[in-house]
């Protein structure tokens, strides 16, 4: 937050004014095609921004009705409608899931779930262990996988979780999830724009999303996009499709401590006090370990019940980020001073959250709240800036004689690929991109040795060494690995994914930078995930599950 003092205070105005200079920029360095942006205080809107196309093909605006997806902001609903449920007697938050859903069943370390560690995501439920169109579906398929970790005692974020909440809230409430939100929710706050599911009516008046055209390649730095279908989803973890001015209705149920617009309290304050206050984590409160989002670290590092709880410079701040296929959502309030923000785009998930605009109004409505200069806009860093660029300089071969170069360039580093040059662009520690189309299927991945010398790099399968190198260039491991090596497909709401098990220096990968351990029944495991395979044909699995999750094998590169 910044701290010096404004010779002449800031007007709420000049506030607005910087939010919507800053805006067109703030969509242009995102890359989606058009965004909307709400600010309300405790009593009605106090900017609306239309910024961008609804749809690229047609030409159609972004308008102040053009709807969004708002992905898991979605959370916060559902956990809004069963807290209600909650204050009437119906719901113990304390209680067994197995209490309320008696065909609820997981292996849960000998330990009880809990119905608010569904809300706080401290349950160990695995996150998307299957993706049915059906809700139902997804929490029957839990019988075949195990918690993460003793429910209670640690964090891990969870749609699962939330399904399974959704389901509670439709049982207790005799109705469906979606019309128990709709009224529990929407008509409580008079939000009579939006819709708790996707149907192609629903899209007729929402922006047309866009996804990434290339699903089979590390995503490119100014990707080509593609639309995505509409279909049909109903989910208590993201299915909401809202306006601006109906989200700025519901953060401004935030911003007056549960009570509406005529005067009601949705929820009770003890329970209000619960939502927004991190739920228990094995005695600790609840919330990621490492930071999740790159643009805003504090978000989820404390949670409470479908919101990140954060306390900055004594504000205290509720927030919570969606995505969905081909949307993004971003929204957060500050309950202190009395404003709330949320922004919603029509392009594919992180890292391309709208966060960026959402942040800086925070900073900026802050400021001039605080009597404060206000903040200059951010400055979007340059993706080709490499540190230790010599790090990684010198000649690399591969076995089949191909040579490349890598040398520091100014702030950055280049590959040199015979007669051409590419620019190296981070996307982690040791990892590159580049636009060289002989590598655009993988990630370039350095290594090093134990004195932190760069020796080598691989792209996919292939190894490329340096003079510094001394270890092996062929590789053993067990035969039977070939079998499973290939492309495999699936198709998650109308978006193609593809994944590709690879060969890496003797090790099983996917897309050649995650390793599958070997856990010596067939299976291999991918952090918490389980990878195995089935459908063997002509010697070859043509199916691939990742936990409950199918890909087909096709026969591409």
């Amino acid at each position: 937050m910044p701290a010096q003092a404004a010779s002449s205070p800031p007007s709420l105005s000049d506030a607005l004014a910087a939010i919507a200079a800053y805006a067109p920029r703030a969509l242009a360095e995102q890359g989606a095609p058009g965004m909307s942006v709400a600010i309300t205080d405790r009593t009605h809107v106090i900017q609306l921004l239309a910024l961008g196309y609804a749809n690229v093909e047609s030409k159609t605006p972004v308008t102040a009705q053009t709807r969004f997806p708002i992905g898991s902001i979605t959370k916060s609903m559902t956990a809004l409608a069963l807290l209600q449920l909650a204050d009437s007697g119906s719901l113990d938050l304390d209680l067994p899931v197995t209490r309320y859903l008696p065909d609820f069943l997981i292996d849960s370390a000998a330990k009880p779930i809990l119905v608010h560690q569904l809300l706080s995501h401290t349950s160990g439920l695995p996150d998307d262990y299957s993706f049915p169109y059906g809700y139902g579906d997804a929490i029957y398929n839990l019988r075949r996988a195990a918690v993460l970790f003793p429910p209670g005692t640690a964090f891990s974020y969870s749609n699962d979780g939330y399904a399974t909440a959704g389901a509670i809230l439709a049982a207790l409430d005799k109705r469906p999830w979606s019309e128990s939100v709709r009224a529990r929710v929407f008509a409580a706050l008079g939000m009579t724009s939006s819709s708790p599911v996707f149907t192609p009516e629903v899209f007729l008046e929402s922006a047309t999303g866009y996804t990434l055209r290339y699903q089979d390649r590390p995503e490119a730095l100014n990707p080509p996009l593609l639309p995505t279908p509409a279909f049909d989803f109903v989910n208590p973890a993201g299915s909401v499709v809202s306006t601006p001015a109906d989200m700025a209705a519901y953060m401004r149920l935030y911003l007056n401590e549960g009570v509406t617009p005529g005067g009601t309290r949705l929820i009770s304050k003890a329970t209000f006090e619960r939502m927004t206050t991190p739920d228990d984590m094995n005695g600790k409160p609840a919330g990621a370990a490492h930071a999740v989002l790159a643009e805003a670290p504090a978000w989820y590092r404390r949670y409470g019940f479908g919101l990140t709880i954060v306390d900055d410079s004594g504000d205290h701040i509720v927030a919570h980020t969606g995505g969905i296929s081909g949307y993004t959502a971003c929204m957060a309030i500050n309950v202190t001073r009395g404003f709330g923000i949320v922004a919603m785009s029509n392009l594919v998930e992180a890292p391309l959250h709208p966060c960026a605009i959402v942040l800086y109004a925070l900073n900026v409505l802050h400021a001039q709240s605080a009597g404060l200069a206000l903040p200059p806009p951010p400055i979007a860093p340059d993706p080709s800036v490499v540190a230790h660029a010599a790090d990684y300089a010198g000649a690399y071969a591969a076995t089949d004689g191909t040579k490349l170069v890598v040398a520091a360039a100014g702030s950055g580093a280049v590959l040199r690929d015979g007669a051409a040059t590419y620019r190296l662009y981070p996307r982690d520690d040791d990892t590159f991109w580049t636009d060289d189309p002989r590598f655009a299927r993988f990630l370039l991945i350095f290594y090093r040795n134990k004195e932190k010398a760069v020796t080598d790099f691989t792209a996919g399968p292939q190894q490329f060494v340096n003079p510094v190198y001394n270890g092996p260039t062929t590789f053993t491991y067990p035969a039977w690995y070939d079998t499973l090596l290939g492309r495999y497909e699936t198709t998650v709401f109308g978006d193609a994914s593809v994944t590709r098990v690879l060969e890496v220096k003797g090790q099983l990968t996917l897309d050649g930078s995650t390793p599958l351990v070997d856990q010596g029944n067939g299976t291999f495991r991918s952090g918490h995930s389980v990878i195995r395979f089935d459908h063997v044909f002509g010697g070859r699995p043509q199916r691939m599950w990742l936990d409950g999750l199918e890909a087909d094998r096709v026969d591409l590169p």
